[in-house]
Formats: structure tokens, sequence, C-alpha cells
């Protein structure tokens, strides 16, 4: 999903499988890779309040959780010749050993004020709170910020055990959801069918608000009230994903909602799935999201179905980007000029939105970018025509 929106996300530690559990050696490794990209001055960052849950905008906020595992509003890390220490407004939410705030200002005179650079990702409050203590260091704001979202982009093994989880856990929903889905039931049961099965498989969290957009609502690529009666001989958009220990996936199928695809159906799923194809065949290290752009609009372009696809220019038209990265917000930290890098985690979602017809198409799956190409994670959702239709074929009655 492409778009801003206040969306769910994780904010404390789920019961989890203790395979899918992050520990303290974890966010101890990450504090001190950053502290190897940037050995010459202390570390100084602040958590920030979130926004709704799965904001686009707490993906920065979440750069605190990255290094710590909580997250705590007026939460401020230092860390000092790799040694971190922390203070927390609400000591009951930060980890042993954390410190009151009311004794920030007394640390940093001890602690900081004899040292040369800060690099800092601090609110103006503390911004200034530094500038009081420790009035003769040389403070950097944006150097900090750019190592962590390069830090953030690669993904190490126990994030990918996470993701992976989630994702299995989507695809599994997905697969609830073609055998749910029948004309004159209302989106809602759905919605309410996709979150149960989250929450089966031990995801219980959302990595964003469901869509489940039947008919027209599929041409509204942020329709999340999931409240009408879903109409017969169209098709559903249905754009979920899972959630755990701020993990999250997104993954979106396009359904026909009496279980057969239409002939212009056909045509326009096709075309949005042979787009998508042809940008994931060329993903690799190396490759950017510009290089995929360019041979998913191809496929539109050479079909001559340009008029109502993802990318199309006319201003009443619905855009959106062909992907975005994936970890602990549904976009996540990392630059999309930068070429793909082993360890990265990428959506692709290319769409077509008819709004004479009524219906919208999307396609989206996450992938993993790996030394020889790519890892699709979202594989067990079905997305070819045969496939979907022969699992809707096996639907339940509701």
């Amino acid at each position: 999903m492409r778009v801003l929106l206040a969306a769910a996300v994780v904010l404390f530690a789920q019961d989890a499988p203790g395979a899918f559990t992050l520990t303290e050696a974890e966010f101890a490794r990450r504090r001190g890779a950053l502290t190897e990209r940037l050995p010459d001055g202390v570390l100084a960052l602040d958590a920030g309040p979130l926004g709704e849950v799965g904001s686009d905008a707490n993906t920065p906020v979440f750069d605190f959780k990255y290094l710590t595992g909580f997250h705590e509003n007026d939460g401020v890390l230092f860390l000092v010749d790799g040694n971190l220490t922390v203070f927390a407004g609400d000591l009951a939410k930060a980890p042993a050993g954390a410190r009151p705030l009311d004794d920030l200002q007394d640390w940093i005179a001890k602690n900081v004020a004899g040292r040369a650079k800060v690099y800092t990702k601090l609110r103006r409050k503390n911004l200034d709170l530094l500038a009081k203590a420790a009035p003769k260091a040389e403070v950097v704001g944006s150097r900090l910020s750019s190592e962590l979202s390069k830090l953030r982009v690669i993904k190490g093994e126990l994030e990918l055990s996470l993701i992976r989880k989630a994702s299995d856990a989507t695809c599994k929903a997905h697969l609830v959801a073609m055998r749910t889905l029948k004309p004159g039931i209302n989106e809602r049961a759905i919605q309410e069918a996709v979150e149960s099965t989250f929450k089966k498989e031990r995801c219980p969290e959302l990595g964003f608000p469901s869509i489940c957009a039947s008919g027209k609502n599929g041409t509204i690529l942020h329709y999340m009230k999931n409240n009408q009666e879903i109409p017969k001989d169209t098709l559903m958009v249905i754009d979920i994903g899972a959630s755990i220990q701020n993990y999250v996936t997104d993954i979106t199928r396009t359904l026909p909602t009496s279980g057969k695809y239409g002939e212009e159906q056909r045509k326009h799923y096709q075309c949005v799935l042979d787009a998508q194809k042809a940008a994931e065949a060329i993903l690799k290290p190396g490759a950017t999201f510009s290089d995929l752009e360019r041979a998913a609009r191809k496929v539109f372009a050479d079909r001559e179905l340009t008029k109502w696809s993802y990318a199309h220019s006319a201003e009443w038209s619905v855009r959106h980007g062909l992907g975005h990265f994936v970890g602990m917000s549904v976009h996540d930290s990392g630059s999309y000029k930068e070429p793909f890098q082993p360890g990265m985690v990428i959506t692709i979602e290319p769409g077509w939105y008819d709004k004479d017809a009524g219906y919208g198409i999307r396609i989206e799956d996450m992938y993993l970018v790996t030394a020889e190409g790519y890892e699709r994670l979202s594989a067990t959702a079905p997305r070819e025509i045969d496939e979907i239709e022969k699992a809707m074929a096996a639907r339940r009655d509701y």
C-alpha cells in the first residue's frame, strides 16, 4: 500500500513463539553497528510521540524502538563510547536501569559536556536542553537519521523471521477471504475473517487498517470503511497485513465477487499481473525502483491500458508508486534512489482502476532481495487467475 494513512503497527512486544522474539543481544548489536558508523562522537536520539497506529509519520519514530526494544513518547537515549543510557518519562514502560527525565540535564552536563561532537536526532526541547548543558559541543543534526535509515533497510535474520511469520499469516488470511467471499455479504465480514485469521496465527496486530473494497470502492486507494454490501459480478480489492513485534507485511489480492472473472476483468487482471511479473523479473541487487517502474509501465503501454493504470498522470486518475520498503512500518526507512541490496524487503504493487466499469485491480507481493535475485515472501497466496478461481470454488457457506 503506497499511501499516507493511519495504519496499525505493533507498539510493544507480542506473546510470540520464542523463535520470533527479539532479544537484548539483537538491540545491542544494532547499537554497536550504529556506533561503528559514527565513532567520533556521542549519539543522542529521542522517540517522540507516535501518530495513529501505522501512520507513515511513525517510520522515523521507530528508530528509538529499533535501538532499545521499547517505545515511550518522551524517551531519550545517549550512546557514549557505545554505552547506552536511556531516559524515560514513564519508567514503568522502560527497561531496567532507565533514568528519569528529571536527571537528563545534569547527566548531560557530567557525561557529554566535555565531548567535542554530538550526533543528534532530537526534538527542539531536547536540543535546547543539550545546548544548555553542553554548550561547547558541536551538534551535528543530519548524519544520525541517515545512518539509522541505512541500517534499518537491511534486515537481519531475526527481523526476517518476524516478517516471514507475518507474511505467512497474511497469506493464510487471503486464502480464508477467498473461501469466504460471496455476493450479498458485507465487506466487514471479509475484514473480520481476515483479522480473525491473523489472531489464530499469533499475529494479533495489524500492519495497517485492512482494506476490503468491493466494486467501485476498489477504485478508492485508501478505502477503509469496509461497510458496504458486496455486489455480484464485480471485483474486490483486499489489501491486508499482519504484524508481529512491530514487523509488518503488506499483501494485496483482487478477487471476483461471484467466483469467476469476466472476460474484460480477466484481460485487465492479467495485464496487472504481467506488469508485476515484468518488474519482479529484474529485481536483484543493483537494480532500482525506477528500473522496476519502467518494466511495469511498459506492459500497460504495450497493451494500451494506460488510461486507468496505477501510474497514469491524469488528475482524476488513481496514482501510486510501484512499491515500497517494508519493515517496522508499512512504508519503512530506505532511499528510493539507491540500488537494491541483499536483505532489503520491498513490495511490488501495480494497479488498474476502472472508474467507468466500477472496479479496481491491485496485486501486491512482498519480496526479499537476495544475492541471486529475490524471494517472494507471499508466494502461498494465490495470484494466478486459475488458482484464485479454484480456491474460491471451495467457498464455504458464510
